[in-house]
């Protein structure tokens, strides 16, 4: 029997060595495609809660209006709770710039609301025996259908935003691809 040459027993292990490279390339780059993929995932759940909590502000905002004006205007007595619109605005200054138009809007629609009851306010504080006979909430209401227009606005806003399509995993990928690529030929 002939000895094998050495030129012969690299010829056989190519292959395997090969299949080798192969079976590890595959399992790393599957590796990193579930990464991203789970990292695309957290993303969108985290924008999703964030537009969550700045849609629930929303509306414990305007909730807190009309607790405003029950307990400034008749109760004639202060009120110190916070707004939640503050917390809308810090959520959209952090994490959705897009939405600057729509929330100075709920501002703007706030400002006859308040100015309303701090003119009967001070109507109730001057003459409480005549002014629950000439209160008269009509600018109030106007200007509350233009704030509850301007959440609405808001609200839809938040919703395309929460809709809109997020890039293919393909073209994540290609992204990713290319900037390792880079990143190597930067080596």
């Amino acid at each position: 029997m002939a000895e094998p040459s050495i030129y012969g027993e690299i010829a056989q292990a190519i292959p395997v060595v090969v299949g080798g490279l192969l079976a590890v390339g595959g399992g790393v780059m599957a590796q990193v495609v579930t990464h991203r993929l789970a990292l695309s995932r957290e993303e969108r759940n985290l924008r999703r809660e964030r537009l969550e909590a700045l849609v629930k502000a929303l509306y414990a905002h305007n909730q807190w209006l009309d607790e405003r004006l029950s307990i400034m205007v008749f109760r004639n007595e202060d009120h110190d709770k916070p707004s939640p619109l503050d917390e809308v605005r810090m959520i959209q200054a952090l994490h959705f710039p897009e939405l600057a138009t729509e929330v100075n809007l709920v501002v703007q629609g706030e400002l006859p609301l308040f100015k309303f009851i701090a003119e009967q306010r001070i109507a109730h504080s001057t003459d409480a025996g005549n002014f629950f006979k000439q209160f008269d909430n009509t600018p109030y209401l106007e200007g509350y259908k233009l704030y509850i227009f301007a959440r609405n606005v808001t609200v839809a806003k938040c919703r395309t935003l929460l809709i809109s399509p997020e890039p293919t995993i393909l073209k994540r990928l290609q992204k990713f691809l290319k900037s390792t690529a880079s990143k190597m030929d930067g080596k």
